[in-house]
């Protein structure tokens, strides 16, 4: 009779622990991150450039996203950047642009601030500190390279659990040097929590995370002659936090040089070398047989989850070569 009880005692153990092996198994929903893009290239006068970009990302289960290992978005083969726009003159230091925005605080809330750099460059003019002098010329570097600007959304439930409700940020866009290995030139951004948005109300404090993110230019040109140069984005925390890009929405403008504008300087500044025609930092291909420009997109992740590869194609913009 004893042996009997022990042996009913263990069994109900065991149906126990299957139970709460099976109860955990089926708490732990798989991860299914969705990603929607869209790439617009727009030509509304010769000479005249612009890009829109567009991207969603989220999960199906209604769990944060998980966390890229990689993303790249690759362009249609010929669309690349003009060389001559490779001078200091044109080229955005992103976190020495944080740094002294920083240094200087404000009223006016940092997305602000970025977004209309002249007020702080006159600040910079009337100065005679060493430091603010090499600001001054980083910040007119900054807004002669300004490419455009974006809004997007972000997910922190990993990083900080309290926050729930997603946090609208604005960023402003310069083009800036390469950062990696073989790369041509950046895609510069900073940005920060929009000031109005409910989260912001709640906890000021996620207002004062000023955030730079670098993206690269590379060419890698794939096989079947499709694409040529891609954007390889930084992955990983921002600014230390383990958060989520979940929505981005981007304008970008190609800069234009006048003939005559200084396109090579040396260590003082002096220009050395002019451009002899007017000149896009866009610079745009031909239009293929297919009558069709195409861009992808590929987000990779820590297996055992898929990576995902979105394509999307146009028909050709009206101005092409």
């Amino acid at each position: 009779m004893k042996r009997s009880v022990e042996a009913l005692v263990m069994l109900e153990m065991v149906a126990v622990i299957v139970a709460m092996a099976i109860v955990g198994l089926c708490g732990v929903a798989r991860a299914e991150p969705v990603q929607q893009f869209d790439m617009r290239v727009a030509t509304p006068r010769p000479g005249d450039v612009g890009v829109d970009f567009g991207l969603r990302f989220f999960d199906t289960t209604g769990t944060v996203s998980p966390s890229p290992t990689a993303r790249t978005l690759r362009l249609p083969r010929g669309f690349s950047l003009d060389r001559r726009f490779l001078d200091p003159r044109w080229l955005c230091d992103g976190r020495a642009l944080r740094a002294a925005l920083d240094a200087r605080p404000s009223a006016t809330p940092f997305v602000r601030r970025v977004a209309d750099l002249k007020p702080f460059i006159r600040e910079l003019a009337r100065s005679h500190d060493k430091a603010d002098r090499a600001a001054l010329a980083n910040a007119r570097a900054c807004e002669r390279g300004r490419l455009g600007a974006a809004t997007g959304v972000i997910d922190a439930r990993r990083a900080l659990p309290v926050l729930q409700d997603p946090i609208p940020f604005g960023v402003s866009v310069f083009l800036g040097r390469g950062t990696i290995p073989g790369a041509i030139a950046s895609i510069t951004a900073l940005a920060a929590a929009e000031p109005g948005s409910a989260v912001v109300r709640k906890y000021p404090v996620v207002e004062g995370v000023h955030a730079v993110e670098i993206d690269n230019f590379v060419f890698d040109p794939t096989p079947d002659g499709v694409y040529g140069e891609k954007v390889v984005f930084r992955t990983g925390p921002i600014n230390g936090f383990d958060v989520s890009i979940a929505e981005l929405h981007a304008h970008l403008r190609g800069l234009r040089m006048r003939a005559g504008a200084c396109v090579r300087t040396d260590r003082s500044g002096r220009c050395t070398r002019r451009s002899r025609a007017g000149a896009q930092l866009f610079r745009l291909p031909a239009c293929p047989p297919s009558g069709r420009l195409s861009a992808e997109l590929f987000t990779g992740f820590a297996p055992p989850v898929p990576g995902l590869t979105t394509t999307v194609s146009q028909p050709c913009p009206r101005y092409l070569p």
